[in-house]
């Protein structure tokens, strides 16, 4: 029985590691079946070009990874994602949502979070905690930085609610977001260089 035990487990993981890498498949499917567009100008052809050689670069990699290092390719990636998220929310938030009036716009006309004022500042905490969360977990992070971390992505949150002018919440999101994109380099240096 514990070897059944173990034949499962191992079988879970071969098919966690198929599902990982047959993506990448796909992609690199669709960029080389993809061609660019002529009419554009020379800058967007290298650029879309330039995209496509790194997505067939990173797809490659991916391909060949032993299975650890895919996993951890795949938990690095998530938390850079929960990351970049996390600071597009913040930088939506300060340009497009008056606390004031309790008002948010869109320019696409939707509306994902509540009207009320303190409804909508509980909404946002509780979503940049959850990011926050996410994010030191993925990346392993077990001290008291994380806990300046988490605090350093509800700071432009604070610079709304205390209903600060524009240009220093916007100035909070820049040192925000440039403080946690300087800590993931950091982390990912420190991570691929001793291990």
């Amino acid at each position: 029985p514990q070897q059944q035990v173990r034949m499962a487990h191992q079988q879970v993981w071969a098919a966690l590691e198929v599902a990982l890498r047959v993506p990448c498949l796909y992609i690199i499917d669709a960029i080389f079946n993809s061609y660019p567009d002529s009419s554009q100008s020379r800058f967007c052809i290298v650029l879309q070009i330039f995209l496509r050689l790194l997505g067939i670069f990173v797809s490659s990699i991916v391909l060949i990874l032993s299975q650890r290092s895919l996993f951890k390719f795949y938990m690095y990636s998530s938390a850079f994602l929960l990351a970049a998220t996390s600071v597009l929310v913040n930088y939506y938030a300060s340009l497009h949502i008056d606390f004031y009036g309790a008002y948010n716009t869109s320019a696409f006309g939707i509306e994902l979070l509540p009207r009320k004022g303190p409804s909508l500042w509980m909404a946002l905490i509780v979503l940049q905690l959850t990011f926050g969360i996410g994010y030191v977990t993925l990346l392993q992070i077990h001290s008291i930085y994380s806990q300046l971390i988490i605090l350093d992505l509800l700071v432009p949150v604070i610079g709304l609610i205390t209903e600060l002018p524009l240009h220093i919440r916007e100035t909070l999101v820049f040192t925000s977001s440039l403080i946690l994109t300087l800590n993931t380099v950091l982390v990912l240096a420190l991570r691929t260089r001793f291990k």
